[in-house]
């Protein structure tokens, strides 16, 4: 592109080295001659530089736009005097001619800038429906060799897309032949070319802009560079794609019995994995102090190390008893009875499962003693002479500790028999369908980032705290699926998308395909994988320094990682495209503030995603969001029926700002196809005359609008929103910029939900599990959750559930809904009639001796209790009316103590 900008002495490649041929550079404004900023260095006298800026000073045109990095290629091609002659030294010998140079090129672009405004205004006012913005103008005029442009929702990407085109044919700075438009989808390509026919229609040739998708463009190289296009196998496009790998599976296991086994004892046992060391959570319960995680036999347990433990048992065919009490009283004053992990009736044998590395250390994190705990237990077993077997998460994590159970069970007698099909009454299987989703998305990901076996094991290698066994046992499966996949293309003489851009990619590298294109636009960049990425850098490369990219996106809405998108591609753009430029849409014609500001802080928690400050036009006052939690599921239908009905009395009586002949129009949002309520078509049908409604998921939402948009179920689960069904840790292994914020993918779907509305967004959740999302918004204070009968509180301590009153064995208390996760809980006093006044809690400083009588009430005498952990501290007797609580005076080292248990 440098021909738009420089003489054509640096078209023969003096500067740059582009192969392109001199055209017409369009008419210039007034010559304005350039002015350094600063002195260059005192080494260089005024006639010796005076003499070297002559030598190249002819051929930049001020009144063009000069290309980030020009400065740099300037003392490079013509290195500055030194002592009277050239100086040989490397660019990075001269950082402050650069330096100067390059502030010197910006004033001249700021300066070019605000002239091509004033002088193109009316094509700027007109070019698209609405005039554009001063940020949409700069877009089109920076001419950058590598522009991103980074677009806040409902902020105009597309009319930037053609306006920047309408520009480049208008300055003739590209003829329209040589302008590429290379959209993510179909639809979005379809969009784009009848914009352009509405928009630049004027222009001559206009219908030779080639707008084409990824995959159509890459077909298109192959075919000129081989003179045979290849053909895609049908089967593996998007929506049949995991199809065909659960069909692979299917035949493999059928055919090959280690493969069925592999398998199902993946689904079976390893399918749902466990934390990463430095993550491990403590042993997680309910209110009661009860397991709360599920197992396949339907016990509660309270680690995923357990409940892997228990799956395997159970798919085995073991009997066993989880937490039953040990044949020995161990309770003492201070400690209650000692409960081991795992017992086996059977074979009177007891396990234990302990959260230690492969030095018996425990994680740092974890609170209390609990190696001394681990002694105990130990000691206790050495003593009254009772057999027990341990596993260590570490044990678990390198695939050991699970071949020693079975072996030491055989020992004793046990017989286990694998059986896939044993009737679960928890925790069902990984459903074939999700693991061969997991499946598809790893080939995509490994395509894509071009990773080879050895690779993957390298990596694997290398993941000492995560959980070895596991990648190793689905990397495995996942190289008995793909070579299949890979025998039924070339049985079919077929390609996928993934080897057809690998082809392509490798014809541009090799020169087997010129590039025509001197302009090249990539739209919803956020939504492009590795392998596009490294087409658009083959492309640039192979058109020469004359091509100019341009990609648009938005880093905040890259919700396709399942389909093989990698949002490093945006956040590390200037990464790949050295010199490259950043610009921001930040102005939306969509949300009004309020959901500006609500949705860009919720995004912005995670310190990825590129930073900006959102301002909108958009002039609704009311308040742009609404939350509403109810106590059923029913609950919230009714009230979502209710604020319909509401609307649409409120436009049939005129109160709604509603253009002539024009319908309200409402999108109701769910994370899932079957959050789409029954009563949808019978609301269409009753509420028709005023109201537009339709229902969509967040996904297919994206770049869909409305004036009310309303999210149903936002609530905590497996299947809420949040989805609680995560990506499987396996896909960071071909992921080269692991994405860890914790459910970032979740985050950037749930900010596009919040931002379809032109007017207001209302959210529905339920009482007793509120989405931690929604709980986000109200403690940063964009919304508050209102019930039929009062606003829910914000728990005070994690600040991801809501406070609701539960009745226990003491009486009324408060417990936050994100148990077990949060322990929160506060103790209420019941005063008649359902309702309940809350008792503060006293934490005495000092230690109190077991029987001493309680200082804050004078009533009450300080007993003995266990809390969190098993760990013992002292509290009132008068206990729930009073909540004093203190530690207990050291006398003796207690023999009863049980220790911390994963």
């Amino acid at each position: 592109m440098i021909e738009w900008i420089i003489g054509t002495a640096v078209l023969g490649g003096l500067l740059f080295g582009g192969k392109g041929e001199s055209r017409d550079p369009g008419p210039k404004l007034a010559r304005t001659s350039l002015k350094l900023v600063e002195p260059p260095l005192s080494i260089t006298k005024d006639s010796e530089y005076s003499a070297w800026r002559a030598k190249w000073e002819g051929e930049v045109d001020p009144d063009r736009w000069v290309p980030k990095g020009a400065a740099e290629s300037i003392i490079r091609r013509f290195p500055p005097f030194k002592n009277g002659s050239e100086d040989a030294e490397p660019t990075s010998q001269h950082p402050r001619f650069q330096k100067a140079l390059s502030k010197e090129f910006d004033a001249a672009n700021a300066a070019f800038g605000e002239k091509q405004k004033d002088r193109l205004s009316n094509f700027f006012s007109s070019v698209e429906r609405n005039p554009l913005t001063d940020e949409q103008m700069d877009c089109c005029i920076c001419m950058d060799n590598a522009l991103q442009i980074v677009a806040a929702a409902g902020s105009g990407k597309t009319s930037t897309i053609v306006a920047r085109v309408g520009y480049a044919l208008k300055e003739s700075l590209v003829p329209p032949e040589e302008v590429l438009i290379l959209a993510f989808n179909r639809s979005v390509k379809d969009e784009l070319e009848t914009r352009i026919k509405e928009r630049l229609g004027d222009f001559p040739n206009v219908q030779r802009i080639n707008v084409k998708t990824f995959n159509a463009f890459g077909l298109e190289v192959i075919g000129k560079s081989t003179g045979r296009k290849p053909r895609l196998a049908d089967w593996a496009e998007p929506g049949k794609d995991v199809q065909a790998i659960s069909e692979i599976v299917e035949d493999l296991r059928q055919r090959d019995p280690r493969f069925r086994l592999d398998w199902d004892l993946f689904r079976t046992v390893y399918g749902r994995g466990i934390d990463e060391w430095d993550n491990l959570k403590q042993p997680q319960t309910d209110v009661l102090g009860k397991g709360s995680i599920p197992t396949a036999d339907g016990k509660m347990v309270k680690s995923q190390e357990e409940r892997m433990i228990c799956d395997f048992l159970f798919y085995h065919g073991v009997s066993y008893e989880y937490e039953r009490a040990y044949e020995h009283d161990t309770a003492t004053e201070e400690h209650s009875q000692y409960h081991p992990d795992f017992y086996y009736p059977r074979l009177h044998l007891y396990h234990e499962h302990f959260a230690l590395d492969a030095r018996g250390r425990a994680p740092a994190h974890f609170s209390g003693d609990y190696v001394s705990g681990v002694r105990w237990k130990r000691e206790l077993h050495n003593e009254k002479e009772t057999q027990l077997f341990e596993t260590t998460s570490h044990g678990l994590r390198n695939g050991s500790d699970l071949d020693r159970l079975k072996s030491e069970l055989e020992k004793h007698g046990e017989v286990l028999e694998f059986d896939e099909n044993r009737k679960s009454t928890g925790q069902e299987p990984i459903p074939t369908k999700q693991l061969a989703s997991t499946i598809r998305a790893f080939q995509q990901h490994v395509k894509s980032n071009g990773l080879s076996p050895s690779d993957l094991h390298h990596k694997i290698s290398d993941h000492e705290r995560g959980h070895r066994d596991r990648l190793t046992r689905f990397v495995k499966l996942y190289e008995r699926v793909a070579e299949e996949w890979q025998r039924r293309l070339a049985v079919e003489n077929c390609i996928d998308f993934d080897d057809m851009l690998l082809d392509a990619i490798k014809h541009l590298k090799e020169g087997a395909y010129q590039s025509p294109f001197n302009m090249v636009l990539a739209d919803e960049f956020q939504d492009v994988s590795q392998a596009k990425l490294r087409l658009l850098k083959a492309l640039k490369e192979n058109a020469g320094t004359s091509a100019s990219l341009c990609v648009v996106g938005d880093d905040w809405q890259g919700i396709n990682r399942f389909a093989g998108a990698d949002i490093s591609v945006m956040t590390g753009f200037d990464r790949t495209f050295p010199n490259a430029t950043q610009l921001t849409l930040s102005k939306t014609f969509r949300c009004p503030q309020v959901l500006c500001e609500a949705s860009s802080d919720f995004i912005q928690k995670n310190p990825t995603q590129i930073k900006k400050t959102v301002e909108t036009t958009n002039t609704y006052e009311r308040a742009g969001l609404h939350t509403f939690a109810a106590e059923t599921m029913s609950g919230a239908l009714e009230r979502i029926e209710k604020d319909l009905r509401q609307l649409h009395g409120a436009a049939q009586n005129g109160q709604l700002d509603v253009p002539k002949g024009n319908k309200i129009t409402i999108m109701l949002l769910g994370r899932y196809h079957k959050d789409k309520p029954a009563s949808f078509n019978s609301w269409k049908h009753a509420y028709g005359d005023q109201l537009e409604l339709s229902y969509s998921t967040a996904h297919a939402a994206k770049g869909l609008e409305a004036d009310y948009v309303m999210l149903l179920n936002v609530t905590e689960g497996l299947m809420g929103f949040p989805s609680q069904i995560v990506d499987d840790p396996a896909l960071l292994l071909a992921m080269p910029e692991p994405d860890d914020f914790p459910l970032a993918e979740e985050r950037r779907l749930f900010y596009v939900a919040l931002t379809r509305a032109r007017r207001q967004t209302r959210i529905y959740t339920l009482q007793d599990k509120p989405s931690r999302f929604v709980v986000e918004l109200a403690k940063d204070g964009h919304t508050e959750i209102k019930s039929e009968k009062a606003t829910l509180k914000v728990c005070p301590k994690c600040g991801a559930g809501t406070l609701s009153q539960k009745n226990g064995r003491f009486g009324p208390f408060e417990a936050c809904s994100a148990h077990p996760e949060c322990d929160y809980t506060k103790r209420l006093l019941s005063v008649g009639r359902g309702r309940a006044l809350a008792v503060k809690s006293v934490r005495l400083k000092e230690p109190m001796a077991n029987g001493a009588k309680c200082p804050t009430c004078n009533q009450g005498t300080m007993v003995p209790r266990m809390g969190q952990n098993d760990e013992p501290f002292l509290g009132c007797s008068s206990f729930p009316r009073c909540r004093t609580t203190a530690q207990v005076t050291k006398s003796r080292n207690g023999n009863g103590k049980k220790g911390n248990r994963h």
